[in-house]
């Protein structure tokens, strides 16, 4: 088996609500995320499973820039994550900006297993996925699946 890791960053707050300390509060990250596929190189292209780091790298890119990037993650049971009444009318309601429910408290933990969920479904091809997310220079959590080529073809068979 053979791996490759594409790297991209994401500047998001999130707020552990359930979680007593200093990160009750709403507090801000600058993100740095690594997805690592592993599979075997195809003879034909020279390339995992014959993805092209460009395709790897925009799918990517492209999911974490509209699911976390400049966002807010609010554990849905967090009173925060409700709709706030603005000014003097109680039946106008409004959403946070940039506000992201996450089911749970949205931990590095559970952020790296959400990201690698969706590597899974997103590139079935692979028979290996792990995400690293980094929330400051010293603090990370790592989340990998391993999967055999029968549960990697049912995947892939499941999302055309």
């Amino acid at each position: 088996m053979q791996t490759v890791s594409v790297r991209h960053n994401m500047e998001m707050a999130h707020r552990l609500f359930e979680t007593e300390g200093k990160c009750e509060n709403i507090h801000g990250h600058s993100w740095q995320v690594t997805l690592t596929l592993g599979g075997q190189v195809r003879s034909r292209t020279g390339m995992l499973e014959g993805l092209d780091f460009a395709l790897i790298k925009s799918t990517f890119r492209k999911y974490l820039d509209g699911t976390y990037d400049h966002r807010l993650l609010l554990n849905m049971d967090d009173p925060f994550a409700g709709h706030m009444q603005v000014g003097d009318d109680a039946l106008e309601h409004v959403e946070l900006p940039g506000l992201q429910r996450f089911v749970g408290n949205p931990t590095t933990e559970r952020i790296a297993y959400t990201i690698g969920s969706w590597g899974r479904l997103t590139f079935p091809m692979c028979n290996f996925v792990k995400v690293d997310v980094w929330e400051t220079a010293v603090n990370n959590a790592t989340w990998e699946g391993r999967y055999g080529p029968e549960t990697a073809r049912a995947l892939y068979l499941d999302t055309r």
